[in-house]
């Protein structure tokens, strides 16, 4: 959910629809932002704060990918539900 705020302040001045927005924000790439950040700590400490760093990390986007990927089929039907139907 948390990640859901930027993507929808980064698309206001779009023309997609808010349904189109939801699912960019619910949808979108997975733990990018994670792994920058994680390589960047890792790549500045050393010992066992590194390993611990790149556990946690691939933790968060493993996680997040789960996660999203369970609950994906669910959003792609409330967003085919929400949309008009399209005349043949």
């Amino acid at each position: 959910m948390v990640r859901l705020v930027p993507v929808l302040l980064a698309l206001l001045g779009s023309s997609l629809p808010w349904a189109e927005r939801l699912l960019v924000g619910w949808l979108g790439p997975r733990g990018t932002s994670s792994i920058v950040f994680g390589l960047l700590a890792f790549n500045e400490l050393a010992g066992r704060d590194e390993a611990d760093v790149l556990m946690v990390m691939v933790i968060v986007v493993l996680g997040s990918v789960v996660l999203h990927g369970a609950t994906a089929p669910a959003a792609a039907r409330a967003f085919g539900r929400a949309q008009p139907r399209l005349s043949a």
